[in-house]
């Protein structure tokens, strides 16, 4: 493949092929595949770099020949050559039965590669040589303050998602009204009548961590835990709550939203540890895999409004947790009057009064129901799940099978900290 840029000589510019944004695939709020693959001008200087949301990213190994690097009259222009198909996974590949593939672009401040000055996306058509091509109208493109909506959708069908039988407005571009979309990085969401304000701004931040020391055995004190997310709303990270039918009983004004999805969609076959969302190198193998002890699950909504969130195991209709929003009445520690607290449900060992995990294994099928008072409507509501589990080996399986079930009302805990062990 032969590749022309072109871009300002006084500044870095670049490319980067596959993805529309800085980041690869959103899930939820969190980007676990990272930014995509790029090609960086900075001078005489090329390089690759897969990048991060909002991230430089890293240095790649170069799989690019420069054939040429001129600067005339402000502009440099650069001729490089590559093999269609990338050097290695994190380097990106082209398919040429695509009709045409994304691309972000960015020109800097100066030949530093730091943040960008000015950035866009857009689409480039793939054209055959020395034959003609078909040119197709396949439906209208919608931006907001110059990046473009998602096209086609990120909602999802049944049974993974409700969101998009439901025609929820936050699907299309022609009927989006706001929410976590126009919440991007480097804008700023004021008045008109408002000055911008500093681009910098200093705060801090207190972590306290608590620990426990680990035994070894016979019985390990602590086990390894994995983490999985799920959206109710699947990746298109947020949905409308509609208002209700004028006249109709408040008690009746109840948004559902459901989901169905198996225990292995959550899992990513790599390392644990070299991504967010790696589940450990053979977790998706049902040969060394019997399943998944479920030990945290924090549901996410935006009270007040949110009513409810309940996970089921779909093929026994067992329910594993049901949240509802708890409304503090006090000014005591945990039960502010004014604040909601959304707890999330744990198990683990009877002896520290907890319920014992339910064994799920790889094929299981979960079900998400969410509910909402929509009285009022509002945007950028979210449903997702986010979860703490331990992977149980085949070796393991006789002896997890004979313990007892979680019951359908599992102790709920205060703590909805995100901890890597129980």
């Amino acid at each position: 493949a032969t590749i022309t840029l072109s871009g300002p000589a006084s500044a870095w510019f670049g490319v980067g092929f596959g993805a529309d944004s800085m980041c690869l695939h959103m899930d939820g709020d969190e980007c676990p595949e990272g930014g995509p693959y790029a090609v960086i001008v900075s001078g005489d200087v090329v390089v690759e770099r897969k990048l991060e949301l909002h991230g430089p990213g890293s240095k790649l190994e170069p799989s690019i020949a420069v054939a040429s690097n001129t600067a005339e009259g402000g502009v440099r222009t650069v001729v490089l050559t590559r093999a269609l198909k990338g050097k290695s996974a994190r380097h990106f590949s082209f398919d040429m039965s695509r009709a045409s593939e994304k691309f972000v672009a960015a020109v800097g401040h100066g030949l530093t590669f730091d943040r960008h000055a000015q950035h866009g996306s857009g689409n480039l058509a793939f054209m055959a040589v020395g034959e003609r091509s078909c040119v197709c109208r396949d439906g209208l493109r919608h931006f907001i303050n110059g990046n473009p909506f998602p096209y086609p959708s990120n909602c999802w069908a049944p049974p993974l998602s409700d969101v998009l039988a439901q025609r929820n407005p936050s699907c299309f571009g022609d009927t989006y009204g706001g929410g976590k979309k126009c919440c991007i990085h480097g804008h700023f969401l004021l008045d008109a009548d408002q000055e911008v304000p500093e681009s910098t701004q200093e705060y801090r931040l207190k972590f306290r961590f608590y620990f426990e020391e680990y035994s070894p055995g016979p019985k390990p004190s602590h086990v390894n835990l994995i983490r999985l997310y799920h959206m109710t709303e699947m990746r298109n990270g947020e949905y409308d709550i509609v208002p209700c039918l004028p006249g109709t009983p408040p008690e009746s004004c109840v948004q559902v939203l459901t989901a169905r999805w198996k225990v292995r969609d959550m899992m990513r076959a790599c390392p644990s540890g070299q991504r967010v969302d790696c589940t450990g190198s053979d977790s998706t193998d049902a040969s060394k895999v019997a399943g998944l002890h479920l030990l945290y699950a924090g549901p996410h909504c935006h009270a007040p409004d949110c009513l409810s969130m309940e996970l089921y195991n779909a093929d026994t209709g067992r329910l594993l947790c049901r949240m509802e929003p708890e409304f503090g009445a006090s000014d005591e520690v945990y039960d502010e009057r004014g604040y909601v607290a959304l707890p999330p449900c744990l198990w683990g060992d009877i002896s520290e009064g907890l319920q014992q995990p339910e064994l799920l294994p790889l094929d299981t099928t979960l079900l998400s129901i969410k509910r909402n008072n929509n009285t009022v409507g509002h945007y950028g509501e979210m449903a997702s799940w986010q979860m703490r589990a331990a992977v149980i080996p085949r070796a393991e399986a006789g002896s997890a099978a004979q313990r007892p079930h979680a019951e359908a009302q599992v102790r709920r805990g205060r703590d909805s900290g995100d901890g890597s062990h129980v």
